[in-house]
């Protein structure tokens, strides 16, 4: 295991840049086997980091790196694989380079072998912690490394971990309100479903917009405003290309967002909300419900969808020639606050 150079800890408020993603440059917490092992253990005003594993895949020598403790107001960027917002560094723990991935042989079938340099089982000493002010904040542990970066003396983000849990300092402000509620409509002459998040569309369609075509079904749920631990951007697209009749579609697939965004045919309105997705064996997480989408298989010669917490109202939709669209053991198709 390589060994560390020296320690010192900071309480900055400055701005930490990402450099490339972390597969591109590899550098990484990352194991052969995808696994990130960090931690980060607070003792009363100390840290100590472990690490399993930080490894340079790449075919160059690394700049100078560093472990980073640094707290932020949110567990991830605006999309998923951003960098979370930078708020205030805790702690770092400085470390050496690492020498560029190089051929060492070849296996007994003529398969090419590597040496990869990296660290491994890395236990820093007991560092002194910062504070960051009054609040609630997610602890992130940053690798970076020295790449001539404008800010964070130099140094950029390769990888990082976001710990699972918040940490509340001093007494927070009020949070900001995170749930918001999806309203649903029909329009009855074309037995189409509508659902929305955004209060100047509810205000609208409840004020009579469209000549009063849409009206409530009185079916809601629980959405998040925001991104949160463990949520899902879920995006939202409109297409008029079935004239007379305009439909919506939500997903937060990403599989299904970039296939929308390269059909000409749907028109990409954003993000409208969050929701989390099921777990590998359809099921919501303690603290949600479970959300089902339901197709019309193009009946009336438009594709339209119906979102629902309601496990009986599914049953309804799939009993009118309605497809379910979810997991195949649970028919869950997301999960939302409760």
């Amino acid at each position: 295991m390589k060994a560390s150079i020296f320690v010192s800890t900071l309480l900055s408020a400055v701005m930490l840049l990402a450099a490339e993603p972390a597969s591109a440059l590899g550098v990484t917490f990352a194991n052969r086997n995808g696994v990130k092992n960090v931690d980060a253990i607070v003792s009363g005003s100390t840290v100590q980091f472990r690490v399993a594993n930080i490894e340079n895949d790449s075919k160059r020598q690394t700049g100078a790196l560093r472990l980073e403790l640094w707290a932020t107001s949110q567990p991830l960027g605006n999309v998923g694989t951003n960098l979370p917002p930078i708020d205030f560094k805790l702690a770092e723990l400085q470390l050496g380079v690492l020498q560029a991935e190089t051929l060492a042989g070849f296996d007994s079938d003529g398969n090419p072998i590597y040496f990869t340099d990296k660290y491994t089982n890395l236990i820093s000493p007991l560092l002194p912690l910062g504070v960051p002010p009054d609040g609630t904040w997610y602890y992130v542990v940053f690798l970076t490394e020295f790449t001539g970066a404008a800010t964070d003396d130099g140094f950029s983000a390769d990888d990082w971990v976001v710990m699972p849990a918040t940490v509340t300092v001093g007494t927070p402000s009020p949070p900001p309100d995170f749930i918001g509620t999806a309203v649903e409509y029909v329009y009855p002459d074309w037995r189409f479903y509508f659902v929305t998040a955004l209060q100047s569309e509810i205000d609208a369609l409840d004020s009579g917009a469209f000549g009063r075509a849409w009206l409530r079904t009185g079916e809601t749920f629980h959405v998040w405003r925001g991104p949160v631990a463990g949520s899902a951007a879920t995006c939202r697209f409109f297409s008029a290309v079935f004239a007379p009749r305009s439909t919506h579609f939500y997903t937060p697939f990403q599989s299904e967002c970039n296939a929308l965004k390269a059909n000409p045919a749907w028109v990409d309105e954003g993000i409208a909300f969050y929701v989390a997705l099921p777990d590998a064996d359809g099921f919501c997480a303690v603290g949600t419900v479970p959300l089902y989408r339901a197709y019309d298989n193009g009946i009336g010669g438009a594709p339209n969808h119906r979102y629902t917490t309601a496990f009986a109202t599914l049953q309804q939709m799939l009993a009118a020639g309605w497809a379910f669209e979810g997991n195949g053991n649970t028919a869950i198709f997301a999960c939302v606050p409760q």
